[in-house]
């Protein structure tokens, strides 16, 4: 199955990288400096954990690198997906504002039978990628890691590593056993699931409570639950969602949210979320499809979601100062 990582960032280098070190015909698409690196000198893929352990144990040599999990080299790459030819499955891993025109860039090489994979966050990409390609209901996708794009060419990976995905109807269709099957033989952990209209929801109560909030109070998950006030903000962002969700029809459980505070507590303290990295860096935040999704969700059922609504509007106010372009010097 020769697969095509449309954009490969720390999620799609990782879950690519997997892939092709696992012998399958990999294709990444990436540009600028990233591109020029992967070209140069391959993949490198390195043990954060790892890392924090050194720093526990002892005060790591100053410029000291992570042992890398794998350095992949030569690496296959091009700049624009219509260069890598016939591909069977896309594996999306854009930032969800370019959902849409990525769709236009993936028109060219898109066959009623290519099998189009989003692992980005949100809940609204499949339908935006199935209506733009004219395919039909794509299968819900997300994956479970916590990947950083430290360097161009060179991802850290902190924790997790598993894709989720399913079809909207429950059912088990012959490309998802495909899938299922790609990816028992990569090692890449996964679930072939029946319900991951929740599972999607599910991570977006994480992602909406624990992307925003980390963000807006520029902590780690774990300086962030410290705090009582902290604490109690990612509950209540959390349980917005499930009402919201509950109200659209998905059946997702209130009392996986408590459990899932204390295993971000004990396994994800160390975590700089995705938006907080890209403010960090001074980049586009994603918040529209995390906290921007639950906000049009709560309106069209008629939901409260305050708490959701004012860290949209929060990290909107962020959002617009980073891409402020600079002022002009004075005359």
């Amino acid at each position: 199955m020769r697969t095509l990582v449309m954009g490969a960032g720390a999620v799609g280098a990782y879950f690519g990288g997997k892939l092709a070190l696992a012998g399958a015909d990999v294709v990444f698409v990436a540009r600028g400096d990233h591109l020029a690196a992967l070209r140069a000198d391959g993949l490198r893929i390195e043990n954060g954990a790892e890392e924090r352990s050194a720093v526990d144990a002892a005060a790591p040599r100053a410029g000291a690198r992570s042992t890398p999990v794998c350095h992949l080299t030569p690496v296959c790459t091009v700049a624009d997906p219509a260069e890598a030819g016939r591909v069977d499955l896309i594996l999306v891993g854009v930032k969800s504002y370019d959902t849409a025109v990525t769709a236009d860039t993936l028109r060219a090489i898109v066959r009623p039978d290519t099998i189009v994979l989003s692992l980005q966050n949100g809940i609204e990409n499949e339908a935006i990628l199935a209506a733009a390609l004219g395919l039909p209901p794509l299968l819900g996708g997300l994956a479970h890691i916590g990947a950083e794009l430290v360097a161009p060419g060179v991802v850290r990976h902190d924790s997790g590593g598993r894709i989720i995905f399913g079809e909207f109807d429950g059912r088990r269709s012959a490309r998802a056993e495909r899938l299922a099957q790609l990816f028992s033989t990569a090692g890449i952990a996964h679930h072939l699931s029946g319900h991951i209209a929740v599972m999607l929801w599910d991570k977006l109560s994480w992602n909406a409570a624990f992307n925003a909030c980390t963000t807006v109070a520029r902590r780690t998950v774990g300086d962030l639950l410290a705090r009582p006030d902290g604490r109690a903000l990612v509950r209540a962002a959390m349980l917005e969602v499930v009402a919201v969700a509950n109200a659209t029809g998905v059946p997702l459980d209130a009392a996986r949210v408590d459990p899932e505070i204390e295993r971000s507590v004990a396994e994800l303290g160390h975590l700089r979320t995705s938006m907080l990295q890209d403010r960090d860096r001074g980049r586009r935040l994603e918040h529209d499809a995390l906290n921007g999704a639950v906000v049009r969700a709560a309106d069209r059922t008629a939901t409260p979601a305050p708490v959701n609504r004012v860290l949209y509007q929060l990290l909107e106010v962020l959002d617009r100062r980073a891409r402020r372009p600079p002022a002009a010097p004075p005359p």
